[in-house]
């Protein structure tokens, strides 16, 4: 019968010397103890460690002295965990091998701490990942070309993909499978696998597209059939757009390869167009007089831009007003710029019109009766 490391010392009696020896389920019951306390051990340590390592974190010179460097996101990310898991799971390795566990349940042991070691360590390497992402985006801040800007960011997903992927096939071998069967399997279901993928694959050579065309980018404006709002991410399968009623439309990627996308984000200049009615009844040195003073006005505000191309003048009859077309480029940057001072403009415009006595019309009919013969 196997011995055990205390057998035959004063800290225990024949009696329970021969109950420790005792087989119970395929191992001896002081194995079972010694398993179960060192489980129950490493339960324990776990939070203990977890804490010992954010404290190594915390006060770690090197990543106050290099915030931008790789190990320092590294350290800032949540690594304590996954490291303490890794430990413990370690630590119950050895005491498995020390305690020498014997026959199919050393293989299912072996294989669940494989299993549990290969998910911690893949979200170790994730949180790396993420820590390059960073760096790289740092680099990519520094070059003219805003290409990278989004490069760096879709290729730091496709590593993350790319990272559970392996991860996955980690554990699946963790637990003895042929992995290599399996992949090989998987081929022989490629077509069938391809068809039904193949609006993810355009999905995806769509992104490429739009990351290497680079029609709009990050915070532009944009119009997509009816669909309009400012840009908030470039995914892998989609792009997702903010529109101006808050909510945020998912337009897939390949749907923006091939259809025609108004930017309204890179306009150098935007023009603004207005019809002001005026009433019958202004007199025509009146209306004269309300187009050169509006005219003078917008030409000489400071956002507007080429005041030769400025156009305010009497353009036409209408059913119950004279129009009065307005027509000025601003040199404005955002959405809420443009408005602001086009508010501002119409309100010199109002200024103006109250200044000379100068009607706005409204839709009006007038009706005129003829009466019939006396009586």
């Amino acid at each position: 019968m196997e011995k055990f490391l205390f057998e035959g010392t004063s800290f225990f009696s024949a009696e329970l010397t021969a109950f420790l020896k005792q087989t119970h389920f395929i191992m001896p019951t002081w194995k079972w103890l010694i398993l179960a306390a060192a489980i129950i051990g490493g339960w324990v340590m776990r939070p203990v460690v977890t804490w010992i390592l954010r404290q190594i974190k915390k006060y770690s010179h090197f990543v106050k002295t290099h915030e931008k460097s790789f190990l320092s996101y590294f350290y800032r990310s949540e690594i304590e965990r996954p490291t303490a898991w890794l430990i413990i799971i370690m630590l119950w390795f050895g005491v498995g091998d020390a305690i020498e566990l014997t026959g199919k349940f050393q293989t299912y042991y072996e294989h669940i701490l494989k299993a549990l070691f290969a998910i911690h360590l893949i979200r170790v390497i994730y949180y790396a990942v993420d820590a390059l992402g960073y760096v790289m985006m740092n680099i990519a801040e520094k070059t003219e070309s805003t290409m990278d800007d989004y490069l760096v960011p879709f290729a730091n997903k496709a590593l993350k993909v790319l990272v559970v992927i392996l991860g996955v096939l980690l554990v699946m071998q963790s637990f003895g499978l042929n992995v290599m069967s399996l992949m090989a399997g998987l081929g022989l279901g490629g077509l069938a696998l391809a068809l039904a993928a193949q609006d993810t694959a355009a999905n995806l050579f769509g992104s490429v597209t739009i990351l290497i065309d680079n029609p709009f980018k990050i915070g532009d404006w944009v119009k997509v059939k009816d669909m309009e709002g400012t840009v908030e991410e470039i995914g892998f399968r989609s792009t997702r757009v903010r529109t101006f009623y808050n909510s945020v439309i998912t337009i897939p990627n390949a749907m923006m390869a091939k259809e025609t996308i108004d930017n309204m984000g890179v306009r150098p200049y935007r023009r603004v167009r207005q019809i002001l009615g005026l009433t019958y009844e202004t007199p025509p040195d009146k209306i004269a007089e309300f187009c050169n003073r509006v005219r003078y006005m917008i030409k000489n505000y400071g956002q507007v831009v080429n005041p030769e191309t400025v156009t305010v003048n009497f353009n036409g009859y209408a059913d119950s007003q004279l129009n009065v077309l307005l027509q000025f480029h601003l040199q404005v940057f955002t959405g809420p710029e443009e408005l602001e001072t086009q508010q501002a403009i119409f309100l010199e415009v109002l200024k103006i019109a109250e200044e000379l006595k100068v009607d706005f019309a409204y839709p009006t009919q007038t009706v005129y009766y003829k009466g019939g013969g006396s009586q």
